[in-house]
């Protein structure tokens, strides 16, 4: 769903804007940003990284990012330097956030009901219940993501609510959008048709869905569904010429980090009070 092409322009773009520095390593599990640091980790140091960027657990507010996907999975280039700008801008602006990036390989499998959002679901309460033995709760955890990371938060809303406390996504997609083909074919329609129904039972946390006009990755119009869902604020924005030409990545852009990080912090603080009631 994530191009290539487009994950190394927002690649570039993130990096001459955010000036934020980091070290190459082979093979990441993923990424902990902390202010203005960033840290880049495989699998056998992540408890290390916890405990030393997030001493506090019972004070910290955790985002877990879910990245985009291109080619089923496949092959998947992990790019945990590309924390879209909004999400950046929350953990410079506030003590006690801290964001990280999962770099997940799950491919999907032959099935629409084998696809790689089901198993990023599992793979996401996995992490989760480190985070949660470590001493942060579920009240102070929410889940972000983009284009097919969007899908995945969302299936996770489905299925482990209770693990986490709300979800901000972007251009959430059923992964076919961009062939130009009808999602009512033959071929189509048992994809979107699982993707939706599942999506349809994440009723029980409150979440931002953001959308793009002329996004031809996750047209708007395959979120309709979720106008019916109570608990989901649908916001569907048409994008400023703000720097970005594809609409996918506009979350990127400093127009979107400018007019939407307040109404995210806001959302965020809001949630957590509710929970604390």
């Amino acid at each position: 769903m994530f191009r290539i092409s487009l994950l190394l322009i927002l690649a570039t773009l993130i990096t001459a804007c955010q000036t934020t520095k980091t070290d190459r390593i082979e093979n990441p599990y993923g990424a902990f940003a902390v202010g203005h640091n960033f840290t880049p980790l495989r699998d056998t140091d992540f408890t290390k990284e916890m405990e030393r960027n997030i001493p506090n657990p019972d004070k910290a507010i955790l985002f877990i990012y879910n990245h985009g996907t291109d080619n089923g999975g496949h092959g998947q280039k992990c790019y945990p330097a590309s924390i879209p700008s909004y999400a950046r801008a929350i953990v410079r602006q506030h003590d006690n956030t801290v964001i990280f990036y999962l770099c997940s390989q799950q491919v999907s499998g032959k099935t629409p009901g084998e696809s790689r959002y089901f198993k990023r679901s599992v793979e996401i309460e996995l992490l989760l219940e480190r985070f949660k033995r470590h001493g942060v709760t579920a009240e102070r955890t929410f889940l972000l993501g983009h284009s097919g990371g969007a899908s995945t938060t969302l299936i996770a809303a489905a299925d482990i609510p209770d693990s986490f406390n709300g979800f901000i996504v972007s251009a959430p997609g059923y992964g076919f959008a961009y062939t130009g083909k009808s999602k009512e074919s033959d071929r189509l329609a048992p994809y979107y048709k699982i993707w939706k129904s599942t999506i349809e039972q994440a009723t029980e946390k409150s979440g931002l869905v953001y959308a793009f006009e002329g996004d031809t990755i996750a047209p708007p119009e395959d979120l309709d569904f979720m106008k019916n869902m109570k608990n989901i604020t649908l916001l569907v924005q048409k994008p400023e010429d703000c720097g970005i030409s594809d609409f996918h990545g506009y979350p990127w852009s400093r127009c979107f980090r400018e007019k939407e990080t307040p109404k995210i912090w806001q959302y965020i603080q809001q949630r957590i009070s509710a929970a604390q009631q």
